[in-house]
């Protein structure tokens, strides 16, 4: 399936909204989210049918008080009395706008409601997609989808199909009403329809490219507006604030261009369609105005006439906009369906019904080789063989880009192996159910990330049932209690976006609160005191040798001398294991990678302490 444009997509590349067999299914599948709400959806149909319907009666009524004004014509239907015509245009006009009030209310609730169904569906499925898609698809653009994109559906659902029904009834009455009551003059005002028709679908189509062209621009500059107020801290380190206000700019800028050159189309389309009916309009006066002096008919009559052809003028004009509109709703859903073609690796119906898997005695890499899709030549892991034994500690270490961190993704099943397998007593975690594998699992990674809430919260997070008291405990086990109760407002205190408001220890020692408080199978600590001062890392190191004791652990490490106690360390070298063997082992092998690297740290250590 295609993807975003972030991925490489060339804009030309897109899938383009066109009337079509597919575009009917993308109108069933969005309003497949507005069954819920139907008795309320079929009433303001029906209100909306009925007032349309009841608006064709206003030219006869105006056309009948004429003729009675000045013929003293009565009317077919209402008799010869001005104040009776007036009472039933009174009773007419109260009626029609009282079901318009619950109409416009009607649907603009089931619009709110429906579209706010699919943008919780939306989101269930991106946050249910595996962390790969991620990687393939800018966050900017997804919330652009979710915001931008169901606002045009709900454009439709609430006001756009309302105006095509309506357009489409008085159309349709109209043209029938002329072309019975007055023939002669109707051919000469619908003779340009066919033309309308025609500059309908040609300028309708360059106005719905354009407008795709400047929904996808208006999305990559919410991809920069939202990458730049992320990364406010780099921004600012690098004094970079002009070129991010240039790089937003200049994507404002195109977004405006497209859309100026959208607004001409739409001009000269509705230039010309003013033209060709207010042309056929003043052509009919003049042939009706010819027959008033000839005799041959009643001002009344004429004017019912020209009535009618200003609604059948309005309702083509408006039906020709509320067409691009449509195109432009096909091309949103179009996009969102992109999404939810997905395949999640969560099923959150079944989350419930599934137990999590016990561990009994081993996680093993079984001959398992990875290498990323997109880059076939380079093997991240070669044919790895580890057997995690419960309740012991392994640790890797090795030079960067050598597979470490990629290790800790496959076993959290965030890739699957391209060759090989990885099993868990056994049994192929390929196998097992994804949400229900992760439950035996705690990460803690080395860049920390917090949710901007209160303390509280950011620890509840590994486990959003727990008591006030176990929260507590959970903390004092990191060694946070006592920063946190240093603050004002304590476990309330809000971390700010990404926890900015805490230092790098505090975050970590957040993290592992909430490691704690999951009480994990297995935990997982990529690098997490590799970046922290002297102080923070020992209160760190302290808070994760309560975490690790008699738990079954995977710690990826920079700084060989935290995991000098490991039961097993493995040394990674080009995807490979190099070495593997305890502290002590390890440090025998004459010239062995390990004890070069555990050397050369000692030294930096002694260095680091004498000055």
């Amino acid at each position: 399936m295609s993807r975003f444009n972030s991925a490489g997509k060339m804009e030309e590349d897109l899938p383009k909204a066109r009337f079509s067999k597919e575009n009917l299914k993308d109108a069933f599948f969005i309003f497949s989210f507005v069954k819920p709400y139907r008795t309320k959806f079929i009433i303001g149909l029906f209100f909306l049918a009925l007032t349309s319907g009841l608006s064709l009666l206003f030219p006869t009524i105006l056309g009948d008080l004429i003729n009675i004004a000045v013929h003293n014509k009565p009317s077919k239907y209402f008799g010869s009395s001005l104040k009776t015509v007036f009472t039933v245009l009174g009773v007419l006009i109260f009626t029609t706008s009282l079901l318009a009030l619950f109409r416009i209310k009607w649907f603009a609730e089931v619009g709110e409601k429906s579209v706010a169904d699919i943008r919780i569906k939306l989101y269930e499925k991106i946050i249910t997609l595996p962390v790969d898609f991620f990687y393939q698809n800018r966050v900017g653009e997804l919330i652009s989808r979710i915001s931008n994109d169901l606002s045009q559906i709900q454009d439709t659902i609430s006001t756009i199909l309302a105006n095509v029904v309506r357009q489409t009834i008085i159309l349709v009455g109209g043209v029938s009403y002329v072309l019975l009551m007055f023939p002669d003059l109707a051919l000469w005002f619908l003779s340009v329809v066919p033309l309308i028709i025609a500059f309908a679908f040609y300028f309708g189509k360059k106005i719905k490219d354009n407008a795709r062209k400047t929904q996808d621009a208006l999305a990559k500059t919410s991809v920069i507006l939202e990458e730049s107020l992320q990364g406010i801290s780099s921004v600012k380190s690098f004094s970079n604030e002009s070129f991010e206000i240039g790089r937003y700019s200049k994507g404002l800028k195109g977004v405006v261009a497209l859309a100026i050159r959208n607004a001409g189309f739409r001009g000269a389309f509705a230039g010309t369609v003013m033209f060709l009916m207010f042309g056929a309009i003043t052509l009919v006066l003049w042939v009706g105005l010819t027959k008033v002096q000839q005799g041959l008919m009643e001002i009344g009559t004429l004017n019912k006439f020209v009535f009618f052809s200003m609604f059948i003028a309005g309702s083509l004009a408006g039906f020709a906009e509320n067409y691009t509109q449509l195109q432009k709703s096909i091309g949103a859903t179009q996009r969102v369906k992109e999404i939810l073609k997905e395949t999640s690796e969560v099923i959150i119906s079944n989350i419930s019904e599934i137990e999590s898997p016990k561990f009994n005695d081993t996680l093993s890499f079984k001959d398992t080789t990875f290498f990323y899709p997109s880059r076939p030549e380079q093997t991240i892991i070669n044919h790895l063989s580890l057997t995690i034994e419960k309740g012991k500690q392994i640790a890797i270490v090795g030079p960067s880009g050598m597979g470490k961190s990629t290790i800790a993704s496959m076993l959290l099943k965030f890739y699957e192996p391209t060759e090989g397998s990885i099993e868990l007593d056994g049994k192929n975690i390929k196998d097992i159910d994804t949400n229900a594998y992760r439950k035996l699992f705690a990460f803690v990674p080395q860049e920390i990330l917090l949710f901007g809430g209160s303390i509280k919260e950011n620890i509840a997070y590994g486990k959003p049932t727990a008591a006030e008291s176990e929260i507590i405990e959970a903390a004092k086990t990191a060694n946070a209690h006592e920063f946190i109760t240093s603050f004002s407002e304590g476990y309330e205190t809000m971390v700010g976006d990404r926890g900015v408001k805490l230092s790098g220890g505090q975050r970590q020692r957040i993290a592992l609160a909430r490691a704690v408080l999951k009480n994990p199978e297995i935990l997982i600590l990529d690098e997490a005191t590799s970046s922290l001062d002297s102080q923070s890392e020992l209160l760190v190191q302290d808070a994760l040798d309560k975490l690790l004791f008699n738990r079954t652990s995977i710690v990826i490490a920079h700084r060989l001398s935290t995991i000098k106690n490991a039961d097993l360390i493995v040394v990674l070298d080009n995807g490979v294991i190099a070495e593997q063997g305890s502290h002590n082992e390890l440090m025998i092998i004459e010239d062995g990678i390990y004890k070069n690297y555990y050397t050369i740290q000692a030294m930096e250590k002694h260095f680091e302490i004498a000055n």
